[in-house]
């Protein structure tokens, strides 16, 4: 995973079509760190669950982490790299010192501020701890978020330095981050919190664990910077200036980037206070936990190709709006469609199919026991309707963002989050915690259906007979998977033993991936092969101004 120095001109031209396709590798190599993190996550989430089970202490717990987590996933996989990344590669073509000075300015601009937010957020959370008004169940909640808020602040910087990475052409760093805070997270859970009884000393520990861990992926970004010759510059008064316009651009972006997870803010906050008792306990406690293990689930595929195809398409998408390529912006925009299309149709298939398994094997030991299964069960069905949809979200924002508008994703998104709060309640009612989580699956494929629908007019995208055949043939082949698991599903017995769980959960996730990649090569639909690396990729445009003038190692 060694990064490399820029090629020469004459290099670069006569590599022609490795460039042009190197970027695919980039999304594949991203994509299978981000998998390696995930597969961390999952066994971190293994061990929560077992510890905790579903209920008050976990309800207050994944929400009080949701503030921290919702600031790394718009600084560390959206807002700040969109708005940073373009204008720092920019000055870094022309002067490397003054894009130093770029960095630093933006830098010291987010650690005031989030330094400031940070103290503001410990006056409320005291404010409310002493007058008690949020009631007596609240005050675990807000001792967790305080302990937690430093962590914003460690992740936020961290993001930035990632961003700087991805701008010169590094993507693994930043990719391997995430990693880093699964690890330590792991031991603590697994190894230190058995060795306690009490409960809210175990949670305490994970929460220091986090802190630890936000302090090492800070310290990775900021020695690879160093190796790389990056200093800071304090002495930029004019780029200070260039960094307000870059957090002014940012706004718009942050708001427009958050809007499935403030929906899944939405969803906790209402699980969490819906089920106390002094509410009446409306729905059932441990919702908020059954909540955020079904976003946990459903992120997992949305995170190795969501995040992987985002972070390397923007910048290619950049460079070609840049360079007034328009012709390759609308090709980058049909494969990466098509890409959406060929991953999120089976993976919301199959995410529904197997929530079952997938919450017993992972999930059901220790402390969550049977109903908790089933609780979670639910909540993986709902929100796994719309991994497609969350997927082509993805794509679609940071089209509108390379192409210079930011509005209209603002836009959208005010209308989503006004969508799933009216859903929430009339769902709520009907189907308890899982009907938050329809809320937002539903939220989530409207906005997908209005960006495309407003991206249409900018980007003359066709939907020519060749593009409907290939959709056909995705629901095809979707639907043949979906058949064989269903069928598999009706014969298999249900193994009582852990390892056999495990072992009938991944066959019968081989045999989803087998038939559905035997049934896209029966009807011919090649660009399976180019997405895992099979075959030469002949849909990407060549170019010889290519976002790989700083490629990583094939």
């Amino acid at each position: 995973m060694e990064d490399i120095a820029p090629l020469s001109q004459s290099q670069h031209n006569s590599s022609g079509h490795n460039q042009s396709s190197s970027w695919m590798r980039h999304v594949r190599r991203v994509g299978l760190l981000t998998f390696l993190s995930r597969i961390l996550g999952l066994i971190r989430d293994m061990g929560m669950a077992a510890t905790f089970g579903n209920g008050p202490l976990l309800d207050a717990f994944t929400l009080a982490f949701r503030i921290p987590n919702l600031s790394r996933r718009l600084f560390g996989e959206g807002a700040l790299t969109t708005a940073f990344l373009p204008r720092y590669a920019e000055t870094l073509e022309q002067d490397q010192s003054k894009a130093e000075q770029l960095a630093s300015a933006v830098l010291f601009i987010l650690v005031v501020t989030l330094s400031l937010m940070t103290l503001l957020g410990y006056g409320l959370i005291c404010t409310l701890y002493l007058t008690n008004l949020l009631g007596e169940s609240s005050r675990e909640l807000l001792v967790m978020a305080g302990a937690l808020l430093p962590y914003v602040l460690l992740i936020c910087a961290t993001a930035q330095l990632c961003a700087m990475l991805n701008a010169q052409g590094y993507f693994s760093i930043p990719a391997t981050v995430p990693i880093l805070l699964n690890l330590i997270w792991i031991l603590a859970i697994w190894f230190i919190t058995p060795c306690y009884t009490d409960p809210q000393t175990q949670v305490y520990i994970v929460i220091g664990a986090i802190l630890l861990g936000g302090g090492m992926q800070l310290l990775l970004p900021a020695m690879h910077l160093f190796l790389l010759g990056f200093r800071i510059h304090w002495n930029t008064r004019d780029q200070l200036r260039e960094a307000r316009k870059v957090f002014r651009h940012m706004l718009p972006i942050v708001f427009g980037l958050s809007i499935t997870q403030v929906n899944s803010i939405c969803d906790g906050t209402l699980a969490w206070w819906f089920a106390l008792p002094e509410q009446g306990s409306w729905i059932t406690p441990g919702s908020a936990s059954a909540l955020y293990y079904g976003q946990r689930m459903y992120q997992f595929p949305l995170g190795i190709f969501g995040i992987a195809l985002g972070t390397v398409l923007f910048a290619r998408l950049a460079l070609h709006v840049k360079t007034n390529q328009m012709e390759s912006v609308r090709q980058d925009v049909q494969f990466g469609l098509r890409f959406v299309l060929i991953i999120g149709l089976p993976a919301s298939a199959g995410m529904m199919l197997l929530a079952y398994p997938i919450a017993e094997t992972l999930l059901q030991r220790g402390q969550f026991d049977a109903f908790d299964t089933q609780q979670t069960t639910q909540t993986i069905i709902a929100y796994g309707t719309a991994i497609w949809s969350y997927l082509g979200i993805t794509l679609l924002q940071r089209v509108f963002y390379a192409i210079g508008d930011v509005r209209t994703p603002l836009r959208i998104g005010l209308a989503t989050v006004s969508l799933n709060l009216v859903l929430n309640f009339p769902l709520m009612i009907w189907l308890g915690g899982k009907g938050l989580a329809y809320a937002t699956a539903i939220a989530a494929v409207v906005q997908f259906i209005y960006l495309w629908a407003v991206l249409k007019r900018n980007i003359p995208i066709s939907f020519s007979a060749t593009n409907l055949e290939i959709v056909g043939k995705l629901i095809l082949s979707t639907l043949c998977m979906s058949l064989a698991i269903w069928l598999l599903l009706q014969v298999l017995p249900d193994p009582e033993l852990k390892r056999w769980q495990a072992v009938q959960l991944l066959f019968l996730i081989s045999v989803a991936v087998i038939v559905y990649g035997l049934s896209l090569k029966k009807l011919q639909v090649e660009e399976l092969g180019e997405i895992l690396g099979f075959k030469k990729n002949q849909t990407i445009p060549n170019s010889q101004e290519d976002l790989d003038s700083n490629p990583e190692n094939p």
